[in-house]
Parts: C-alpha cells; sequence; structure tokens
C-alpha cells in the first residue's frame, strides 16, 4: 500500500470519482462513459470496479470515518423518525455512505430506493450492500433533472449535501413530489455559510436554499440545527 498520507489518497480519490460524475452531468443523459450503450454488436461494458481495489476501500473507509466524526450525519436519521419498515428514496446517494445507514435504519421490512446519475456509484452501493448482508437497497439510474424515484410510494426522501451542487435543484425537488405518499416529507441536510463567497458557483446560505424551495410543491415545515457541525443545518419539507 502507498505510504501517500492517508488524506492525500483520500482526496485523490475523490477527485477521481469527481472526474466521473463532471463527465456524467455533462452528457445529455446524464449517463457516464461506463455505461454508454454498445454499438456494432459489442457488449455493454461492464463497471471498472475500481471500488474493489484495497487502496481505495482504504481511503473510502477513512474519510467516510472523519465525515461521521466531523458532521455526525447518522443523527438525521433520528432527527427526521426513520423507522422500521419505511420505505425512503435518496437523491444523490453517491456510492452509498448514507443509503446503507438508512437501509440498517428500515429494516429488512423496510426498502430504500438509492438514486444517482453515475452508474459506477451505484454499483459500487450494490457492491457494499451485498457485502453488509443488506438486501433492501434497490438503486435507481437517474437524470441531471428527475431521480426517477417510484410514483407515489415513499414515506420520506433524503438529499443529504446534495442540494447545493445540482445544476436544478427546483426541478429535481419537482420530480421529488411525483413518488411521495400523501403525508411524506423530504429532507434537505446541507452545510451552510452566513456570507456567500461570490467566487462559488452552488448554493451556499440559507436563504439561497429556502429561495429554492420557494420555487417548487414544498413547505418548510422546520429547520433543525441540533447537528454538531455549526455549519450543518437540517430542512424538513413537506408539500403544500
Amino acid at each position: 500500500m502507498s505510504q501517500q498520507p492517508v488524506f492525500a489518497r483520500v482526496i485523490a480519490c475523490m477527485l477521481t470519482v469527481l472526474s466521473v460524475s463532471i463527465l456524467a452531468a455533462a452528457s445529455p443523459t446524464g449517463s457516464s462513459p461506463a455505461q454508454t450503450g454498445p454499438t456494432s454488436g459489442q457488449k455493454p461494458r461492464p463497471p471498472d470496479r475500481y471500488w474493489l481495489a484495497p487502496d481505495y476501500v482504504a481511503d473510502r473507509d477513512a474519510y467516510e470515518a472523519k465525515r461521521d466524526t466531523d458532521y455526525q450525519e447518522g443523527r438525521v436519521l433520528d432527527i427526521a423518525g426513520v423507522g422500521p419498515g419505511m420505505t425512503i428514496g435518496e437523491v444523490g446517494a453517491g456510492n452509498g455512505y448514507f443509503a446503507l445507514k438508512l437501509a440498517r435504519r428500515v429494516g429488512p421490512s423496510g426498502k430504500v430506493y438509492a438514486n444517482d446519475i453515475v452508474e459506477n456509484f451505484l454499483a459500487e452501493t450494490r457492491d457494499r450492500a451485498q457485502q453488509q448482508g443488506l438486501s433492501n437497497i434497490e438503486t435507481v439510474l437517474g437524470t441531471e433533472t428527475d431521480p426517477r424515484l417510484p410514483a407515489g410510494r415513499l414515506e420520506m426522501v433524503f438529499l443529504v449535501r446534495v442540494l447545493h451542487d445540482l445544476a436544478r435543484p427546483a426541478d429535481v425537488l419537482r420530480q421529488i413530489a411525483a413518488s411521495l405518499k400523501p403525508g411524506a416529507r423530504v429532507v434537505v441536510v446541507e452545510t451552510e455559510v452566513s456570507v456567500r463567497d461570490e467566487r462559488s458557483p452552488v448554493l451556499q446560505t440559507r436563504q439561497e436554499f429556502l429561495d429554492v424551495v420557494a420555487r417548487t410543491p414544498f413547505v418548510v415545515d422546520r429547520i433543525d440545527k441540533s447537528l454538531p457541525n455549526p455549519r450543518s443545518v437540517v430542512l424538513i419539507l413537506s408539500l403544500k
């Protein structure tokens, strides 16, 4: 294994994954190069399965352990009231960090639909779920504007540090609305700043998040600031 410091290896790993995500977002279909359909009778290219490499696993585990320590986002499950048997969606699930927490909480009688626009991320999530003995996660490949979650079936949908990066966040929230059961909630977990950095292309302040919500069928039911990181904020949304 490389003797490079863990933090440096984690950053290098995350930059590699981010480059795949950027390519996927730039594609008209929201697909990554590994998803491109076969031509001239060729078989579909399987995922690279880079996530099985020992160095990648070590870096990912170190990154997620640090994220658990610094942000303690697993406590959002209690804030939102996630319990056994629930059917829940996550938009922008990435490689499964939060979806796996959801799957363990809802248990075998529950269901988690984990969405992303990068098939490699979803393949990694499936592998991780299998390794952990979790059979209640179903992955869903969406587009930049439509998570393609099942219509009218979800009791709760999570976006964990995802809303700020979406190119068209209001459109995504409108599509999420169609996936909800009556009385369902959407839980947005974000990192906020009090003063915007004008050089940043992404949403940063609470007011910017609220402005997005105002353009959708949702209202903010509750704002929770109980996570230990002072910049973390949880928005609980319901349909108007």
